[in-house]
């Protein structure tokens, strides 16, 4: 019979914001600015460390804490559905093997009659198994589901709050920075994940206060 794994759940949002430029033809950016007007032509480039920003946005942080919950909780629930299906494995196989070890002191018609239903108790865990890795894998795949329509949820919040902060402001380009961005290193001053996150957060707060 086969070993069941163990559950396991991968509950790891991640986001991945790509650079764009926004130029005096109309093309949309796609990161933040800062809340300065007076930005000389040079800093019209900027950067933000995405790192930061995703540690700091609360939509983030929420998102991901709704997440991991509902894994640790889909993780619980069947934690006690696949002790007790190993309890009921490992006592059926200690019966098999002491039936065998004792085999030649039972009569044939009465060995045949256990063989017959010990082959039906194996189909009933086989079955039992395969019930619960199906449970365990569609649990996993509706947990996939919503992490990706979580990204794909705070991908277009953040990309239409980008385009509304790059209309005001008009950089040419903004930079991604952190571990999976491009930017080695970066002036201070051009720096704007602090007023990108307050910004994200303002707006967060607000809609969050209009649903209670």
């Amino acid at each position: 019979m086969r070993l069941f794994n163990s559950f396991m759940f991968l509950a790891v949002v991640s986001l991945v914001f790509f650079t764009s430029c926004n130029t005096p033809s109309g093309n949309n950016a796609s990161v933040a600015t800062t809340m300065d007007n007076t930005k000389s032509t040079n800093d019209r480039i900027v950067f933000i460390d995405i790192d930061s920003l995703l540690s700091k946005y609360n939509l983030y942080v929420d998102k991901k804490a709704e997440l991991e919950g509902e894994s640790k909780t889909a993780e619980k629930a069947l934690a006690g559905k696949i002790e007790a299906f190993r309890k009921r494995s490992a006592k059926f196989q200690q019966e098999v093997m002491e039936i065998q070890q004792k085999a030649n002191t039972i009569a044939p018609i009465e060995l045949k009659k256990m063989e017959e239903k010990y082959a039906l108790q194996q189909q009933n865990l086989a079955n039992e198994e395969e019930a619960l890795m199906k449970q365990r894998d569609n649990a996993a795949m509706d947990l996939d589901k919503k992490l990706q329509e979580t990204q794909k949820d705070l991908q277009n919040k953040i990309d239409d709050f980008l385009d509304k902060v790059a209309a005001e402001k008009g950089y040419d380009l903004v930079l991604m920075k952190g571990s999976t961005g491009s930017v080695m290193f970066g002036k201070n001053t051009l720096d704007i994940t602090e007023d990108t996150v307050t910004r994200l957060n303002e707006e967060y707060a607000a809609v969050k206060g209009a649903q209670k």
